[in-house]
């Protein structure tokens, strides 16, 4: 495990999601995985405050200790749920989902943004990353990985459809980024709530 958390900065652009982060923020790591934004975060003392949800146990786990190694087991939680509607009621500075939404089911994404860009307080931050649609060799690059590393064949997410409903729910884009990484690809946007 400690192996492919060391790896994953060559496959997600962390420095690219990191400088969007304000300064003492609160954020909400929706999709955490092994917690591995949130150590950065931390690291990196961004943020003062932080929850990471994720549906696997055994990731929240490798999260967990983590950050009790780190030392900040104090100002983050982890969070098993079940679905979208179990994320903390909270508002918060910042609300990520990073790599998360090509693998929920097509009919469920849109309520998993809905549910996710209900927690960004005024003026807080969406920040929204996943594998590029194009061109096909950096896709297919993804959809490899994420059969070899999680046994599932992902249905790479319509970036624009995602766009124009966070901009339809009160947002403003900030950034709009395509992010090569060796084979892969990485589309980030940042949206801010008005």
């Amino acid at each position: 495990m400690r192996k492919l958390i060391s790896a994953r900065p060559y496959v997600c652009p962390f420095e690219d999601i990191e400088r969007h982060i304000p300064s003492n923020a609160k954020v909400l790591d929706v999709g955490c995985g092994n917690g591995a934004l949130l150590a950065i975060l931390l690291a990196s003392g961004r943020i003062s405050e932080a929850v990471g949800c994720d549906v696997h146990e055994g990731a929240l786990a490798s999260a967990r200790k983590a950050a009790e190694r780190a030392g900040n087991a104090g100002c983050v939680s982890f969070l098993k749920i079940g679905d979208f509607e179990a994320l903390p009621a909270d508002r918060f500075d910042v609300v990520t989902m990073v790599d998360v939404l090509h693998h929920v089911p097509e009919g469920e994404r849109v309520k998993a943004v809905d549910e996710a860009i209900k927690r960004v307080g005024t003026g807080g931050i969406f920040l929204f990353k996943d594998m590029v649609e194009s061109p096909f060799w950096r896709r297919l690059a993804h959809n490899i990985d994420d059969l070899i590393f999680s046994g599932e064949w992902v249905r790479q997410v319509k970036t624009a459809e995602v766009e124009a409903h966070v901009k339809a729910a009160g947002f403003v884009l900030v950034e709009s980024q395509e992010i090569p990484r060796i084979f892969y690809g990485n589309t980030l946007r940042v949206f801010r709530r008005l």
